[in-house]
């Protein structure tokens, strides 16, 4: 179920998208993971956003079992939102981005792969954008997988959870 941050239900998030582009707003996604637990949460979130006016934000949220590999995770993230742009390509042409939560300074982690994960991005038409940029997924999903996300009991059958931690 998709939600506004208000927590107003959203049935349809390509009706959604497709009434605010009427107005010729810009498109943009991420999508941002935490760990807890045995368990995975995936905040995938849409703005809409009027340049100088502000915007719109819906989300997304999907609890999983525990993804312990750092590129997995990653490559789970991005294609979520690179699935949810494919659905909009009918609807927004040309303006549609989407954010990356990996940092190219070789420092941190997901610095190894930043280039696949742009690849897999650009390899389906959309504009990349990774850190510091990418304030949908580093910003606007790290909102929500944070601050609502302890909130979250995962529905997940205990025979699913992996069985270290």
């Amino acid at each position: 179920m998709w939600k506004t941050l208000g927590e107003v239900k959203i049935p349809d998030i390509v009706r959604f998208v497709a009434e605010a582009r009427k107005m010729g707003q810009e498109v943009h996604i991420g999508t941002d993971s935490l760990q807890s637990g045995r368990v995975t949460q995936f905040v995938t979130v849409v703005v809409i956003l009027t340049p100088r006016k502000g915007g719109r934000v819906a989300y997304h949220r999907e609890v999983v079992p525990r993804i312990n590999s750092l590129r997995e995770r990653l490559l789970k993230e991005v294609w979520k939102s690179v699935d949810l742009g494919l659905q909009f390509t009918s609807i927004v042409t040309g303006d549609l981005t989407v954010h990356i939560d990996a940092n190219p300074v070789v420092a941190h982690k997901s610095s190894a792969y930043v280039q696949e994960l742009v690849g897999l991005v650009v390899g389906q038409g959309f504009k990349a954008l990774i850190k510091p940029e990418s304030w949908a997924a580093s910003h606007a999903a790290d909102h929500v997988v944070r601050a609502q996300g302890k909130r979250v009991t995962p529905n997940i059958p205990a025979a699913a959870w992996p069985l270290t931690s």
